[in-house]
């Protein structure tokens, strides 16, 4: 079937601008796009469907790069602690009680979320991803970008004060690379699924298995997508284990793992020295503002890795850690937090966050010649937003497009109201066609009552600041 989106207002992301296009068609058949430009410019004979865009804009589907969707039913457990507890003392006590249906109902959750606020593609990165690929990915005909995490550690990390040292095991490592490897095998022609290479973060993988990471990964192309100098917790461990003069980008060096294959997130405690270093040898990154600034109370280096020259995409992260999977609100968040941290209202203003939350993302994946565009020949992963909304009007195009700021500032997300993937509705007219989104939240909230319930003992004895402050009946 041919479709066409007429008589809309274009995001095309085409050229060093937005590409904006006033009274324009998108239109597209066999899942590629097959024109973009003026509606005088368009002959509709032969198009199957006409879509009328009228009061909305239509634009490329928004570019998750970075996720882990499956804790999503611990959302609102782990915000407001110091950095240093989260992942052991806050996350971690709640996490020991999901079980791997658990992460197949939260991701289901999650990326429905997504969908919501026009997100197409999701970077998603967990252990035992071919999970959710088989239950959520295909079934929702969502795209994804797979990265089986590759993590050695045996210890239970609530357990251990911050300076010990995590005890690694080989042969852990080595069943990850093999999930990996048949990832590749088996999704290697995939029409919406791509795999990475996934060591979780410098801290807890051993040296050989790193080596081990970019052999494969340079014989195969492949990005390695890990977490990189992520704050205090890993600083700590990798002094230990390395030295107290030394760093994670130090050592990534050492290792010759600061090149182009490097997808490195979140990396925001690195010195400037440090970011220039890893720009200058094409490492990209991938910035999660509304994460890092609820974890670790700060704001992660996007604005300086764009001013090296450095290639940035945007994630949501993890829901128990700033709430949400909505890349409108990541795009606000660091627009705004950036402004804030130089005292300059004009850094990443909406014409460049915008950019990063479809190209951005799609360029760090190395999925830019597929989608993050409206061009011919990609992918139609397209989203269109109803701007007659409350807090989107008025919608204006002359002298200048308001609609522009109004999408990173004013927006939700929720004005989506249609997601195409692929070529193919997945959200039309705001009901979706074929996920049953009203079954899976309740079923959310039945199972996260209980998880909840089943780990508060555990949690209470977890020694996390938050213990404290419900004791006190503050939350």
């Amino acid at each position: 079937m041919k479709a066409a989106i007429v008589n809309t207002r274009l995001i095309t992301l085409q050229g060093d601008g937005l590409g904006i296009i006033d009274d324009g068609v998108v239109s597209f058949s066999e899942g590629k796009i097959d024109f973009v430009g003026k509606e005088r410019e368009f002959n509709k004979d032969n198009v199957d469907r006409i879509i009328d865009g009228e009061n909305h804009v239509t634009m490329p589907g928004l570019v998750n790069a970075h996720t882990h969707t499956g804790p999503t039913l611990l959302r609102g457990g782990a915000q407001d602690v110091p950095e240093i507890e989260w992942m052991n003392k806050a996350i971690g006590p709640l996490a020991n009680h999901l079980k791997s249906e658990d992460l197949v109902l939260g991701s289901k959750l999650g990326v429905i979320e997504g969908l919501r606020s026009g997100i197409t593609t999701f970077g998603e990165y967990t252990s035992d991803v071919g999970m959710l690929i088989k239950n959520v990915y295909q079934p929702f005909g969502v795209r994804v970008a797979a990265t089986e995490i590759i993590n050695e550690v045996i210890s239970k990390k609530e357990k251990l004060e911050p300076k010990e040292l995590y005890k690694l095991d080989g042969e852990k490592g080595k069943k990850a690379l093999d999930k990996t490897e048949k990832l590749f095998s088996r999704y290697r022609d995939g029409e919406l699924v791509e795999v990475m290479y996934g060591p979780q973060a410098l801290d807890m993988v051993s040296e050989e298995t790193l080596n081990e990471v970019k052999g494969r990964a340079k014989g195969k192309k492949a990005k390695i997508h890990m977490h990189v100098a992520q704050g205090e917790r890993e600083r700590l461990q990798i002094q230990g284990r390395y030295g107290k003069e030394t760093s994670t980008v130090k050592v990534l060096k050492h290792l010759d793992m600061l090149d182009e294959q490097l997808l490195a997130v979140h990396c925001h405690d690195t010195t400037d020295e440090e970011k220039e270093l890893m720009t200058e040898n094409d490492v990209d990154m991938i910035g999660c503002p509304s994460s890092i600034a609820m974890i670790d109370g700060i704001v992660p280096p996007v604005s300086e890795f764009l001013r090296s020259g450095g290639t940035v995409g945007l994630g949501t992260d993890q829901a128990p850690g700033q709430g949400t999977h909505n890349m409108f609100r990541e795009m606000r968040t660091i627009s705004i937090l950036t402004k804030t941290k130089y005292s300059d209202p004009t850094q990443l203003p909406p014409w460049k966050t915008i950019k990063l939350g479809c190209l951005g993302g799609a360029e760090v994946l190395d999925m830019d010649d597929k989608i993050g565009s409206l061009e011919v020949g990609k992918a139609a992963d397209i989203i269109t937003i109803d701007l007659s909304k409350v807090n989107l009007i008025p919608s204006v195009s002359d002298p200048f497009h308001n609609f522009i700021p109004n999408l990173v500032y004013s927006s939700t997300g929720f004005e989506v109201d249609n997601v195409i993937i692929n070529g193919r509705f997945v959200l039309e007219d705001n009901e979706f066609l074929y996920i049953d989104d009203k079954k899976v939240i309740e079923e959310a909230q039945e199972r996260g009552e209980y998880i909840f319930k089943d780990a508060a003992e555990n949690w209470g004895k977890s020694g996390c600041y938050l213990v404290d402050i419900a004791r006190k009946g503050l939350i």
